[in-house]
């Protein structure tokens, strides 16, 4: 009887003391290491787009001709960039750090941003300024594709890392109008390009004015020194003639491989002058790119005129620019003067040349009202000296 007692004693006791081992152990079930661990800092939320040039087009052209361009930047943008990449961010907090870092490209080196994000709950743009290299995209003759990987950090922690694949057009393409619908922004009239493929610097100058020298049309070239308007016309006509000697003839190519892919971004293939003098072809925009080149390294002062399916070149005749005609600068090309006797060949070129005079001033002159109002989207006046001073570069040589 003593020992069935003591039994059930000793079995009380041992229940009691694991009930109260397991009670001891309950409020830390987790392991050991876990316990020990520092707490981490919360991640902040913060939302990050990465945008690359135009619907993801970029253009070696309006890079090269823009690089010295600086942009006003808005109260929430920052970087001193164009914003063909820009990063938008999210900010959650006060006054965030933030850095932004792109990888180097084929055409571009590593490019870093830092800067602090002053207000909460608000949407930040950042552009960084990409550090390109210029030289390979003046080389670029057909579209590529090119891989952006942006990493962006917020008060030292990574919140983002994507890729953007981007498709960098040839040098050749110039783009002119972005619509509406394809960006966020409006419209962006973008015809100003053409005077990138303006150089009065080239190489190629000096050969055209040597060969225009040896028509005999004129004896110098002085621009408007003489103070009379039919010496500026007997230089100009003197380039015409020296183009025609050189058998520059008419080609209209001027579709590129992107052409149409958008239905609201509008480029065009444009060669730059020494292409169109060493392959002796030009279209409307080659030909009066080239003219309106050596006409300003003589001191005449050119201006585009450009119609939705056409253009010609414009230029003063006098220094006041109170004297204005338009030439038909592709119509050089009409005339083949190896087939006409060298004795009427000057007569010929000239007759030719007021042609593309009197076509050129007639049009124009229907359609003056509606250049000087500007409203008209595709209907553009663009004095070449104006967009200089603006700060748009022409496009050196290809080496």
């Amino acid at each position: 009887m003593n020992l069935t007692r003591n039994t059930l004693w000793l079995a009380v006791f041992l229940l009691s003391s694991l009930s109260g081992v397991a009670q001891l152990d309950a409020p830390d079930a987790e392991p050991l290491a876990q316990r020990m661990a520092p707490a981490r800092p919360s991640r902040p939320s913060a939302l990050v787009s990465v945008t690359v040039g135009m619907e993801q087009q970029l253009f070696a052209s309006y890079i090269v001709a823009t690089a010295t361009l600086n942009e006003p930047n808005g109260a929430y943008t920052l970087g001193d960039g164009d914003g063909l990449l820009a990063v938008f961010v999210q900010n959650p907090l006060a006054d965030s750090h933030i850095r932004v870092e792109i990888a180097a490209t084929p055409f571009s080196e590593p490019t870093v941003y830092e800067g602090i994000l002053a207000e909460s709950g608000r949407e930040y743009e950042i552009a960084p300024r990409m550090a390109w290299n210029y030289q390979r995209l003046r080389t670029l003759l057909q579209p590529t594709p090119v891989n952006f990987t942006v990493t962006t950090y917020l008060n030292e922690q990574k919140i983002s890392h994507k890729t953007v694949v981007a498709t960098l057009r040839s040098i050749n393409d110039c783009p002119y109008y972005w619509e509406e619908k394809g960006n966020p922004k409006g419209d962006i009239d973008l015809n100003y390009m053409y005077t990138a493929y303006i150089n009065e610097d080239d190489p190629v100058v000096d050969e055209i004015l040597e060969q225009a020298l040896k028509t005999d049309v004129v004896s110098g070239f002085d621009g408007y020194q003489a103070g009379n308007p039919k010496v500026v016309d007997d230089q100009v006509f003197a380039i015409w003639l020296a183009l025609q000697k050189r058998g520059l003839r008419y080609s209209s190519i001027s579709t590129n491989s992107s052409t149409g892919t958008s239905a609201t971004l509008y480029s065009q293939r444009v060669r730059l002058i020494h292409q169109t003098w060493t392959n002796r072809q030009a279209n409307c925009v080659d030909a009066m790119v080239l003219f309106a080149s050596v006409l300003r390294a003589i001191h005449i002062d050119p201006v585009l005129i450009l119609y939705p399916d056409h253009c010609v070149l414009g230029y003063y005749r006098d220094e006041d620019h109170r004297d204005f005609a338009c030439l038909e600068a592709s119509m050089v090309g009409e005339l083949d003067l190896k087939k006409i006797p060298a004795i009427r060949q000057v007569k010929a070129s000239r007759q030719l040349f007021h042609t593309a005079r009197t076509r050129a001033q007639r049009r124009y002159n229907e359609l003056r009202e509606v250049f000087q109002a500007g409203k008209e989207a595709h209907y553009r006046y663009i004095s070449v000296a104006d967009e200089r001073r603006a700060g748009i570069r022409p496009i050196s040589q290809i080496n």
